[in-house]
């Protein structure tokens, strides 16, 4: 995985260059390299982590003609394949990196080139003789993409931070795009002008006109028969069903090893990563390290469970423990990285176990993902398809933005007027006048509800368990992960199977424990959802963490709440007090009110922290101190 950049119809002064390279770093500490063409007005620069090839896949990468021009982040599967077919049709390669098929099948292909391409990747090609620049990303967007649109061109990059270090961008906050309410298929982010390319889809660019066009080349839509109920006799079709998940699965796991520097495993006591780990030791012939984290004086704690699968399956396990004051120190770090606001301590904990998993690795397969494509919400997708199947044509009406928001029961109408004063005064008229609410067009409702939900959740995942939990916390620390559930071919053979195989009589994720039959030990293959990363406990700012957030809390003061200019601060006010609502309150709900103003505070702190890093202190525009060598791993690990 690496950092990438690019900026159209602008000349990038040096000074502006070094700082997206520095702001790039830990993309990709081990190499840098920078590609202009001063005619064309064309930029691009690259940060490596070299994972595959060592010694000749620096970027940019060169056709040989030296007529097309490329930069890649992420990792391109079986490509030893594809070069081997490419080569017996005459093509020659230069180097032995994945990337370079890329080109060769643009030369062979052209825009068809998407189709042959597996793995999590976002690049830039330039094609000099077309005058034309193709930006490409991955079908579930794992690798993040950046873009602004300028009045006279546009600038890429891997991260928002990398954008604004060119200083062609400056930061503003976007209170549209801070919205609770936003529909999470319509992805904004928190800088006014900041825009992503969508997973599975391409742009060119027309560099004499600056014209774009955006095409989608793949599309996770689920066949509405997979949602009809499951007809008797079933015959061997369940067991069929495992056999091909199990066979694709391997498949998967067994490119995600391809590496030239070690690889791990993060591990939880769940079927997930369980699964992975199991596939993975079938397929390798050295030691296995797995990384898990627990919390200190929680009784959330999965350590027992992960301690005793591995031991099952056989991995050399570190097991990393924290404190919450630790999440808590190491918040305002977090928030830099991820570069978006979030409602827990969680990414925080992923950010200090993936700084730990470093210490060992290079690359770490993880099992996110199983639970968007095999239906392993438990409550969330069962309900869903019972309203599918429900006669009450109350229960299907139920906007998927309101399954997403947990508030079925609750008027729209109300949240929209209740959200709204979350904002300053100033916000509220644009806000109300620009919400979009969450009605699928016809066509889209025509289409049986539990497909929408499981699309629209896999739509939001770049922002949550892609973003915050995923790419941004891990290559804070230079750590590739590889996403084997969220390989394409495994998920478009998923996407027929019916979800009667996938839920059955209440067990989430049937088809995946049947796929696990003889390869894991049965109390782990039929143990229930378990998330890897539990949090401690719930957030108090004002009990449990008074002391822990006393420093913290300075990003709710009044002079805060004017700088920013997002949210109401009398409102603040008013959910400080809920925060506060003590547990004898004779009030039904005042757990989850307090929970949930507690909640709030958070995202209202975090996005403080992003005017103050962005916007104010512009940390961005400042050269940041390298890291010191790392010492030698201080964690001793737990032999299987």
């Amino acid at each position: 995985m690496c950092g990438i950049f690019g900026a159209i119809g602008y000349t990038i002064p040096e000074p502006a260059i070094e700082r997206v390279f520095d702001h790039l770093h830990h993309r990709g500490p081990d190499g840098k390299g920078l590609f202009i063409d001063d005619i064309a007005q064309v930029t691009l620069a690259h940060t490596r982590l070299a994972v595959v090839d060592l010694q000749t896949g620096d970027q940019p990468l060169y056709s040989s003609d030296g007529n097309l021009v490329l930069i890649v982040n992420g990792e391109i599967y079986d490509f030893e394949r594809i070069r081997g077919e490419l080569e017996a049709k005459g093509h020659r390669f230069q180097t032995k990196s994945d990337s370079e098929v890329i080109i060769h099948l643009y030369e062979r292909y052209g825009l068809g080139c998407f189709e042959h391409l597996r793995g999590e990747f976002a690049f830039l090609l330039y094609d000099k003789a077309k005058q034309l620049l193709i930006a490409g990303r991955d079908r579930f967007g794992i690798k993040p993409l950046y873009f602004s649109r300028l009045p006279t061109g546009f600038v890429f990059a891997s991260e928002m931070k990398a954008i604004f270090a060119s200083g062609l961008v400056a930061p503003k906050l976007n209170a549209a795009a801070l919205d609770p309410l936003r529909c999470g298929g319509n992805l904004r982010f928190p800088f006014e002008g900041i825009e992503h390319l969508p997973p599975a889809h391409y742009a060119l660019i027309d560099l004499e006109t600056l014209e774009s066009r955006t095409h989608a080349y793949w599309s996770p839509e689920i066949p509405a028969s997979t949602a009809e109920p499951a007809l008797e006799p079933l015959g061997d079709a369940p067991e069929q069903a495992a056999r091909t998940v199990l066979d694709e699965l391997e498949e998967a796991v067994r490119l995600r090893l391809r590496a030239d520097v070690p690889v791990g495993l993060y591990l939880s006591g769940g079927l997930d990563s369980v699964f992975v780990a199991a596939l993975m030791k079938r397929n390798m012939s050295t030691d296995l390290h797995s990384f898990s984290i627990s919390f200190e004086g929680s009784e959330k704690n999965e350590r027992e469970f992960t301690l005793c699968a591995s031991q099952e399956i056989g991995t050399q396990h570190h097991d990393f423990s924290v404190t919450k004051q630790m999440l808590w120190d190491n918040l305002e770090d977090c928030v830099w990285h991820a570069e978006l606001p979030f409602v827990s301590l969680a990414p925080v904990g992923k950010f200090l176990l993936s700084e730990e998993a470093k210490k060992f690795v290079t690359v770490a397969l993880n099992g996110q993902g199983a639970d968007e494509v095999f239906l392993g919400y438990k409550a969330f997708f069962r309900n869903a398809l019972r309203d599918t199947r429900s006669p009450n044509a109350i229960r299907r009406r139920i906007s998927v933005r309101q399954r997403r928001l947990h508030v079925a029961g609750i008027s729209m109408s109300l949240m929209e007027r209740l959200s709204l004063l979350l904002f300053q005064k100033d916000h509220r008229a644009a806000l109300k006048a620009t919400r979009v609410e969450s009605v699928e067009a016809p066509e889209d409702l025509s289409r049986p509800l539990i497909n929408r939900i499981q699309e629209s959740r896999i739509a939001e995942m770049p922002i949550d368990i892609l973003g915050f939990l995923g790419d941004r916390v891990e290559m804070a620390h230079s750590l590739e992960i590889r996403i084997p559930f969220l390989d394409h071919k495994l998920y478009d053979t998923a996407k027929w199977i019916p979800d009667d195989f996938k839920m059955r009589e209440g067990i989430e994720k049937a088809v995946l424990r049947d796929a696990g039959k003889g390869i894991l030990p049965e109390d782990l293959r039929t143990r229930r959802k378990q998330g890897f990363m539990i949090t401690s406990d719930p957030i108090d700012f004002f009990g449990s963490d008074k002391r822990a957030t006393e420093t913290l809390r300075a990003y709710f003061s009044k002079r805060t709440f004017d700088a920013a200019q997002v949210f109401s601060y009398r409102t603040y006010r008013f959910l400080s007090l809920l925060a506060r609502m003590p547990a004898w309150v004779p009030f039904a709900f005042s757990k989850r009110l307090r929970r949930e103003a507690n909640k709030v505070l958070m995202y209202i702190m975090q996005v403080h922290m992003l005017h103050r890093m962005f916007v104010t202190d512009r940390r961005w525009a400042k050269p940041l101190p390298r890291p010191a060598e790392r010492a030698e791993p201080e964690l001793a690990p737990i032999a299987a």
